[in-house]
């Protein structure tokens, strides 16, 4: 009778071991996942920021009727933002480009406005409405550098694809090694006293501090791992552009504080001793 309890309570421990463990690496490989996520995200943003067209103004234009028709392509569905560039500030960076300088009076350069829009199907509509539209003088169209950002931006979102899967599925590992231990504590606990309705409700309760420390420790671990590996990154020119701690900091210690809130507030009936 001994030696069953004592084996029992034996493979209780290495259980909660395991299930400890198995939670820091699933809580690994979700902030893994969803680390990569935000990384992609960023770099669509920023690749978006990219697809413009660079529409020259005419010259007889005042402030006012600027900022009209500033406002006119803002109020398209198809445009994303607006930056007006003076000829002066165009004339600069021209002059920076060159490694020369130029008199100012003979700066041939008009005021520009570059118009961003959200996709490159919304290109066509946007170059109907700059030819109908006197106040600009010329638009130039870069075609080739356009498709060559959206095949990148749908590389990422495939990329991206993948690691909202593997998110999803670090997610459900956590959940279910999590209700694994609370599974076998109440089996153990039915055991020693079947007649008590609350088994499950403690099996849960003796669960939520390791599953909290779990989650915790495997979210400290990534965070040491991720400035570790965005550094490597960084100085051997792989990729430069990688988000640094602090950017994915408070949305990813966010979610792990959801993750633990969520197993802290799931509802156990404590009569039966079955969730509802």
């Amino acid at each position: 009778m001994f030696n069953i309890k004592n084996t029992r309570e034996i493979n209780h421990f290495t259980g909660i071991r395991r299930g400890f463990l198995g939670v820091i690496v699933a809580a690994f490989i979700f902030n893994m996942f969803f680390a990569g996520f935000l990384n992609i995200t960023s770099q669509v943003k920023e690749f978006k920021n990219k697809n413009f067209i660079m529409a020259e103004l005419q010259s007889r234009l005042s402030q006012a009727e600027k900022e009209e028709l500033e406002e006119k392509f803002l109020n398209l569905k198809e445009v994303q933002k607006i930056t007006y560039v003076d000829s002066y500030t165009s004339f600069q960076d021209l002059q920076k480009n060159l490694g020369i300088v130029i008199p100012r009076g003979e700066n041939p350069l008009p005021d520009t406005f570059r118009i961003y829009f959200k996709n490159a199907k919304d290109v066509e509509k946007l170059q109907a409405v700059l030819e109908e539209t006197q106040e600009i003088k010329e638009f130039f169209i870069d075609g080739i550098y356009i498709s060559e950002i959206n095949s990148r931006v749908r590389i990422l979102n495939l990329f991206g694809l993948i690691f909202m899967c593997g998110m999803v599925c670090s997610l459900f590992m956590i959940n279910s090694i999590f209700m694994f231990q609370i599974e076998n504590d109440y089996l153990l606990n039915y055991i020693g006293d079947s007649t008590n309705s609350r088994n499950r409700l403690k099996a849960k309760n003796v669960n939520l501090l390791p599953f909290t420390v779990a989650v915790s420790l495997g979210l400290f671990l990534f965070f040491n791992f991720y400035v570790t590996v965005r550094k490597a990154l960084i100085q051997g020119a792989v990729f430069t552009d990688v988000l640094s701690l602090m950017q994915i900091f408070y949305i990813q210690t966010g979610a792990a504080l959801l993750i633990i809130l969520l197993a802290w507030f799931m509802p156990v009936n404590k009569k039966t001793g079955e969730r509802k």
